[in-house]
């Protein structure tokens, strides 16, 4: 009886010690500093090297992870945060793109990069504490890409809310929803519908207007580089663009950089690991280092 009493006392005692080294770990995991990548225009916060930043409080919230641009009428659409009222200190983001006021944490939306996920923080003053939220403007992006033609690989689709596997908010549509053919979207998305020669169509580059899609073969095909294009021939596009979501069909834009190759060989080394580390943390729900924006799409005629 006696040696079952002690096993049971042995047991619970070690039950006891588990629980609490899982409550004192999380409780680290809290307060653990982690190095993130900061940019800034105030000089009086180093950014040269990584900061370490902290989850707590102070941490910028917006009432939501995502935040959507809305129509206005004659002005710019803005978000402020909800906390750090009365409390003075200065704002941060990262990557470039956002459009935010450093002494009030407003970011003006119809300014900003939309489509695009960042790191949103603030630092109290009289602190070092750097405290981070991440936060995400809807809207779309394309993923950078390397697109092999004689791959059949031709096709670049858009990304909707910085999320690559999130489904199409648009309805598919097919080579022959084109301006040129009368195509000026739906009821659920509108690409490229705007005035004759302000369309990205009449660059040659050639965007459905119901789902966004661009089809980087018949851009070629159609001249986006003109008759002979040359290797690094680069054609920047806007896409102006609406959405039947919480935007709530505010009229928005991106802009796309297409570079054409002969062959994938052909495309500098620097370019191919840009576009794999851009990737990888799409893919990854990371924050895309340096400059997200413009998307960079590369059209290869051949693999090899």
């Amino acid at each position: 009886m006696y040696m079952k009493s002690g096993i049971w006392t042995y047991f619970l005692f070690l039950s006891i010690t588990l629980i609490l080294m899982v409550v004192a770990c999380n409780k680290a995991d809290q307060t653990v500093s982690d190095k993130t990548d900061l940019t800034t225009a105030d000089s009086t916060i180093d950014t040269s090297t990584s900061l370490p930043v902290k989850l707590c409080l102070n941490a910028p919230d917006y009432g939501d992870s995502i935040v959507y641009v809305k129509p206005q009428n004659g002005g710019d659409f803005f978000v402020e945060p909800t906390n750090n009222i009365g409390i003075e200190g200065t704002y941060l983001s990262w990557p470039e793109g956002l459009q935010i006021n450093r002494n009030t944490g407003v970011i003006n939306l119809s300014q900003s990069e939309t489509g695009v996920r960042y790191q949103v923080a603030f630092v109290k003053k009289g602190t070092t504490d750097t405290c981070v939220s991440q936060l995400i403007v809807g809207g779309l992006t394309y993923m950078d890409g390397i697109y092999v033609l004689d791959q059949h690989d031709t096709l670049a689709k858009p990304v909707f809310n910085a999320d690559p596997f999130k489904s199409s908010v648009c309805d598919v549509s097919d080579d022959t929803d084109y301006p040129d053919n009368n195509g000026n979207g739906n009821n659920q998305c509108a690409f490229d519908d705007d005035a004759p020669g302000q369309r990205a169509n009449d660059h040659k580059l050639r965007v459905r207007t119901k789902s966004g899609i661009i089809n980087m073969k018949k851009s070629v095909d159609d001249g986006l580089f003109g008759k002979n294009p040359k290797n690094g021939a680069t054609k920047m596009v806007q896409i102006r663009y609406r959405l039947n979501d919480a935007s709530q069909k505010a009229l928005q834009k991106i802009a796309v950089q297409v570079m054409y190759y002969d062959k994938v060989s052909s495309i500098p080394l620097t370019l191919q690991q840009e576009i794999a580390g851009k990737r990888n943390s799409m893919f990854n729900y990371k924050i895309v280092k340096g400059k997200p924006r413009p998307p960079l799409l590369i059209i290869a005629g051949f693999s090899r």
